[in-house]
């Protein structure tokens, strides 16, 4: 299986992701979006990538298979149902969403179109939780 992936937002954040979307065995290519075209062009040299949108629309009515979004935290939401609703799988940074109502029609969209929403929590990773759950585990 191999899969093009295109990261919406190439802010500093996104930067610590888009070597490892790069370097994925299933994945294809990358491709980066942005609306600042200094942050974008910048990023797609730092990153070697030719691809480039300037927009989430266009984004969207791209031929990639899957959407990772990396913008601000209360774009998440709206982003994620926009890209899921063009027909994208969808990996989105923290938080999914801002309000009950956001999460309630994302969860609902995944229903209806049977693809993949993947929240990005990365704490799980932390050396501090990971040295929490050993002892956990070790009965302290």
């Amino acid at each position: 299986m191999s899969i093009k992936v295109g990261i919406c937002g190439t802010g500093s954040f996104s930067r610590n992701f888009i070597p490892l979307f790069k370097h994925h065995p299933n994945v294809g290519s990358v491709v980066l979006c942005d609306l600042v075209e200094e942050k974008l062009t910048e990023a797609a040299a730092q990153h070697e990538i030719d691809e480039t949108f300037d927009s989430l629309d266009a984004l969207c009515d791209s031929n990639v298979d899957a959407i990772a979004i990396f913008t601000q935290n209360d774009r998440h939401g709206p982003q994620a149902l926009q890209a899921l609703e063009a027909g994208k799988h969808v990996y989105s940074a923290v938080p999914s969403a801002i309000t009950v109502d956001e999460i309630t029609s994302l969860v609902r969209k995944v229903e209806e179109t049977g693809l993949i929403y993947q929240i990005g929590e990365t704490s799980y990773y932390y050396p501090d939780a990971i040295y929490c759950r050993s002892r956990f585990e070790a009965g302290d």
